[in-house]
């Protein structure tokens, strides 16, 4: 690969919102991960870990203390008193409901996915019933002192336990009065033990975990106290079991992770026994799922952590968006998404040097934020908050920008002379419609948007006036759309779904008609571009998978069977996004959150012969009548220079553009963590 110049940006500095709470969909593979903003990420679990979707906030829901999957549906609940349902086809608040008793810490569904009960600040229990036509209230339990901080059904849906101050309680669900009081304690006579996280065994075993601590054992048939642990030296807020219930995770405002287990003793008793304990998290955890033999955990450092054994493996997924870089290649300007607000920026233009030379290069000109874009809306209190920003797009050219909220789509025009910037809001047809995404052609002359009631709108964009051409219906797409790409040439459009349907628009007579569409994978897409000049589709999909496909012929080409013998380390970590060399049509270049991969495809085939004791499919060869048969297998250049990689593109011929977040940027935001005396040092 030729020399080149990198633009490394490093003014991106997302704000690190803290993850609140998670809930597991275990048979679809989703888990959904709540943050301190009210944004709401759904995550695709089946390979490596990765954002399929994001929800973001809003003022009229402004707080997500506690979610849970109820079926195929996705309900919260939070400081502002209300039960939401979410639409996960719109990415948008469904509806809601209002809950007796205040503001809302704590949300469980039964185990048949028909009865919600949520718990509030001023005492009440609240029992919602979910039919086929709605969610309708049912009633509410006796009012009891203090609030309710946490909850969870037994397997029989009968009976409920929670956990409040100095108190564990268990109602049952026909009745509605408490059958069980049991007092937790205290380790200071004048200071209340807060129970902050409750489990429920399938033998009526309540395990609580609260303010001292302590993790304790409860007999919910007799509502007795059976045994009782000083497991960390603070608040213990969150508790995790694994499937068998044998073992059980804990962690809290100490984050070490530490792991009990159930064993055998004297004949049939059983003991729950301190075992391993694992250090991840230097900030409060505030939430445990298991999955697949896999901890998922996130707290207050914003990172979702996912820690297994065997292999000894920790993963760390920092809180970056999807899609949140966008570049204008002829204006050479880039822009930022963060959760609430948008940034432009100007890239800088270095010092001619010598063709020869490696290093750094002086800059001629530094970058320069141009403009902050955000959606204020004022709540009920009179006071003004930001809109949660779901996508934004730019053209090629700099002159045209959409950005969405929740509350529909807003389009600009910029014009720049020298250092004054001119900004123009333009309105256009069907804007009050929320976006899911948004793109330009290459020309700039249109703007495609996917809104979130279904479909494609294109707009033709001209001077000061835009103009809705044509609306496409996409029956060939299952779900929610994830991508929404338009080939460098201008003549494809791509759309792409979280079930892995990728379709194939071309442009004929000034309409959008559907062109062809690819074969259909069992893992979901994580990255997609077009080759500007060979027209090939490169798609890489969350198993490592990489596949090449000719647009022009409609198949894959024969470099994807090469492909797939790709000797790939990025497994655990999706790649992120594609770029090409616009000097050279053979070389790929993909990465993740930390490496580059490069792939020349004409110098990318060795043969390698190994010893012929190796003879599982997965090795490099087979033994055949005692000879080393070769097989041809794909090399990777790797580049490990980054921590955060957020993105990287060409920009011109000689130009690339790579986006990284500097983690300690992101843990200077962090509040104190907690204070540990390790051998006589804090």
């Amino acid at each position: 690969m030729s020399k080149s110049k990198i633009h490394n940006v490093r003014f991106f500095n997302p704000h690190p919102n803290t993850i609140r709470t998670t809930a597991l969909k275990r048979n679809k593979k989703k888990l959904v991960v709540c943050r301190s903003d009210a944004s709401i990420e759904i995550w695709n679990l089946s390979s490596a870990p990765f954002i399929e979707h994001t929800i973001s906030a809003t003022t009229s829901n402004s707080s997500v203390e506690a979610i849970s999957w109820c079926g195929d549906d996705l309900f919260s609940v939070g400081l502002h008193g209300f039960l939401v349902q979410y639409n996960l086809r719109k990415l948008s608040i469904e509806s809601q409901w209002a809950v007796t008793g205040g503001a809302c810490y704590c949300l469980h569904v039964n185990k048949s996915n028909d009865t919600i009960a949520i718990g509030t600040e001023q005492g009440y229990l609240n029992i919602f019933e979910v039919k086929s036509d709605g969610v309708y209230f049912e009633k509410f339990f006796d009012k009891q002192e203090g609030m309710i901080i946490c909850l969870k059904f037994d397997s029989t849906g009968k009976f409920i336990a929670s956990g409040s101050t100095d108190t564990v309680r268990v109602w049952n669900v026909e009745t509605g009065h408490a059958i069980h009081k049991m007092t937790t304690g205290r380790s200071e006579a004048k200071k209340q033990t807060i129970v902050w996280s409750i489990e429920l065994l399938s033998d009526f075993t309540i395990i609580t975990g609260d303010s001292r601590g302590k993790i304790t054992f409860w007999d919910g048939k007799v509502g007795a106290q059976i045994e009782s642990y000083q497991s960390h030296k603070a608040d213990i807020l969150a508790l995790c079991l694994s499937d068998d219930e044998h073992t059980l995770y804990c962690a809290g405002v100490d984050p070490t992770i530490v792991t009990y287990e159930k064993i055998n003793v004297r004949g049939e008793n059983q003991k729950w026994v301190k075992s391993i304990q694992r250090k991840i998290h230097e900030h409060d955890v505030n939430a445990l799922v298991l999955y697949d033999n896999k901890l998922y955990s996130g707290g207050a450092d914003s990172y979702l952590a996912c820690s297994f054994y065997p292999p000894k493996t920790l993963l760390k997924f920092p809180p970056i968006l999807p899609s949140c870089v966008h570049i204008a290649k002829e204006a050479r300007y880039i822009m930022l998404r963060h959760s609430n607000h948008i940034e432009l920026w100007s890239l800088g233009t270095s010092q001619k040097v010598d063709n020869n030379y490696t290093g750094l290069v002086d800059l001629q000109e530094e970058p320069k934020k141009l403009l902050v874009l955000h959606k204020t809306v004022t709540d009920q209190d009179d006071v003004k908050e930001r809109e949660g920003i779901s996508c934004c797009c730019i053209s090629n050219n700099g002159k045209w920008i959409m950005y969405s909220t929740n509350l529909g789509s807003r389009l600009f025009k910029l014009e720049r002379d020298a250092d004054n910037l001119t900004l123009d809001k333009i309105e256009f047809e069907k804007n009050k419609v929320p976006c899911i995404l948004g793109t330009f052609t290459s020309n700039s002359s249109q703007l495609i948007t996917c809104p979130n009631s279904g479909g494609l709108n294109v707009h033709d964009l001209k001077d000061g006036e835009v103009v809705l051409r044509q609306t496409i219906e996409i029956k060939e797409i299952e779900d929610t759309i994830m991508f929404l790409q338009m080939s460098p040439c201008g003549k494809y459009l791509l759309v792409g779904d979280s079930s892995s349907n990728i379709v194939i628009w071309t442009s004929k007579n000034k309409q959008w008609v559907p062109y062809c569409k690819l074969p259909k994978y069992r893992y979901p897409a994580t990255a997609m571009s077009i080759h500007p000049k060979t027209l090939y589709l490169v798609v890489s999909y969350s198993d490592s998978k990489i596949v090449e496909y000719d647009v022009k012929k409609r198949q894959y080409t024969p470099f994807t069977e090469k492909l797939s013998k790709l000797d790939f380390k990025s497994k655990f970590y999706p790649i992120k996004s594609i770029t090409f060399d616009p000097r050279v049509n053979s070389i790929i270049i993909f990465h993740d959150d930390s490496s580059i991969y490069v792939i020349n495809k004409e110098k990318a085939f060795v043969d390698k012969r190994k010893k012929a004791k190796i003879t599982k499919d997965t090795s490099p060869q087979k033994a055949v009548n005692g000879i080393d048969v070769p097989v041809t297998k794909v090399e990777v250049n790797t580049l490990k220079k980054y921590k955060h990689l957020v993105h990287f593109e060409w920009l011109s011929k000689d130009e690339m553009v790579a986006v990284e977040v500097n983690p300690l940027a992101l843990f200077e935001k962090l509040p104190p963590a907690f204070a540990q005396t390790t051998f006589g040092n804090k």
